[in-house]
């Protein structure tokens, strides 16, 4: 929300100024190092240009390293990065230039090409150097470009965010801690190994004393009260705050205003997913997904079944009644991957991992996902979708309409033999909320190409598939 505090240190300012001295630098450097590599040959008499041709070069680089992005974050702190888009730039320049050059006329001198490519090595070396040094200054003067991060209340949402940022950042980012709220899960935090800074009465003071640089906001763990006082403190010290939005805000973002009557009407209307054109297409793809599946499936599950039968006598299929569209009830099919009495003592629970009510084949089935094929009947049907929310059992709807705020929402489309939670790893005992907060974001944003994005992704089964 805030830019936050500007570094005393501004490593992309000096990124820009080292390109270009290890640019002017290169130039030289290559009419040194040739005759070293090519004893006895002259430069050639085209490399021998005027300054001006050099210049043009030189901005070629500058221009180049930046359409790489070699200004951003990433291949700075990370070598991996700058030794992939490095190259690509200064190749891109040198492209460039030939063809500008070409365009003049052919070189005539054999060792023009060649030369070209020295002065290339000589400036991917000088660049590379240039930029190892920028980075231990950076870090030699107190590494004042770390992004001193705190987050508000706790939420499972938070700290994804805080892993992402982690593997992004690097040494570069120190999580300080956490500051306790009403919303907040306290034990949970500490139990996650973060430090707990203080209240919200002392927000002002700890930014300061820590030189937060961002703080994270989960906003459907703080009140509007809340919210105001950490704008207003995060304004007060210059700290850039980032928030989640709340599942509320992400459904609202398809709102729409009409007047009628001359009276303005606000309410959700145009979700791509509900109109009649959009239907029919996402109907047409799961009956060509759907049969495509069951005659590539067929003979899977014929193995799997037989594989079933061996080691537990009963069906093999698994029938279990669970709501789809419209709260509508239908009985979604799987091939059995537990004991028959299951459910006998516990009642309707949900999967965990190690769990000692599956069979052996169970837990190899669960784990690719290989249980849920026979639901492509389920979709021919047409009582699921390819692509959609997890249909969830009677018994857990009831009770998560009472305590998850907007959860009959994600009934108002089909449910789906996959989805953006099932991918993102938000099945079985998860969290409902982040659940939901992926459910509702496909609602809002549906598209036929988010579709197969989803179906591309389920190939690759999320961890906690069990």
């Amino acid at each position: 929300m805030y830019h936050g505090r500007k570094q005393q240190f501004d490593w992309t300012f000096s990124l820009k100024i080292g390109d270009v001295i290890a640019v002017l630098l290169s130039f030289p450097a290559a009419f040194l190092i040739w005759p070293l590599i090519a004893p006895g040959l002259a430069v050639p008499a085209e490399n021998r240009v005027t300054v001006v041709n050099y210049i043009l070069y030189g901005c070629l680089i500058l221009y180049f390293l930046s359409k790489y992005h070699l200004y951003a974050w990433r291949p700075f702190i990370r070598y991996a990065a700058l030794a992939r888009q490095l190259p690509l730039a200064l190749l891109s320049s040198l492209g460039a230039f030939l063809l500008i050059r070409f365009m003049v006329g052919v070189p005539s001198d054999p060792a023009y090409l060649p030369f070209m490519l020295v002065h290339l090595g000589i400036a991917f070396a000088l660049i590379s150097l240039e930029r190892v040094l920028v980075r231990m200054i950076d870090i030699s003067i107190g590494g004042v470009s770390c992004e001193h991060i705190a987050i508000v209340g706790w939420s499972h949402r938070l700290d994804r965010v805080l892993k992402a940022m982690q593997q992004g950042m690097g040494r570069f980012q120190i999580t300080e801690g956490f500051f306790s709220c009403e919303g907040s899960n306290d034990a949970a935090a500490l139990k996650r190994g973060y430090q707990l800074l203080g209240s919200l009465d002392q927000l002002g003071r700890i930014l300061e004393e820590r030189k937060i640089t961002i703080l994270l906001v989960d906003e459907a763990k703080v009140s509007l009260a809340d919210m105001k006082l950490i704008s207003d403190r995060c304004s007060d010290q210059r700290v850039s705050m980032k928030s989640i939005p709340s599942t509320f805000e992400i459904w609202a973002n398809r709102i729409s205003i009409r007047v009628v009557a001359g009276v303005p009407l606000m309410g959700i209307n145009d979700l791509h997913h509900d109109r009649f054109g959009n239907r029919a297409l996402k109907r047409m793809v799961d009956i060509a997904c759907a049969t495509f599946g069951l005659i590539v499936s067929a003979p899977i599950i014929a193995i799997l079944a037989i594989l079933i039968k061996r080691e537990s006598p009963g069906p093999v299929f698994y029938r279990q009644v669970r709501l789809g569209f419209d709260e509508k009830p239908f009985e979604i099919i799987k091939l059995r991957s537990m004991r028959l009495d299951a459910e006998k003592q516990t009642g309707a629970v949900w999967a965990v991992q190690d769990d000692d009510r599956r069979l052996k084949i169970g837990a190899f089935m669960r784990k690719l996902n290989l249980d849920e094929l026979p639901q492509f009947w389920n979709v021919l049907k047409g009582e699921m979708s390819m692509v959609g929310p997890r249909p969830e059992r009677p018994q857990f709807v009831q009770d998560f309409r009472e305590t998850v705020p907007f959860y009959n929402l994600r009934h108002t489309c089909k449910p789906g033999l996959t989805g953006w939670a099932a991918i993102n790893g938000l099945r079985g005992d998860t969290s409902l909320e982040d659940r939901l907060e992926y459910d509702l974001y496909y609602i809002a944003n549906w598209s036929l190409w988010l579709d197969f994005r989803i179906m591309l992704m389920t190939l690759a089964p999320p961890k906690n598939a069990y």
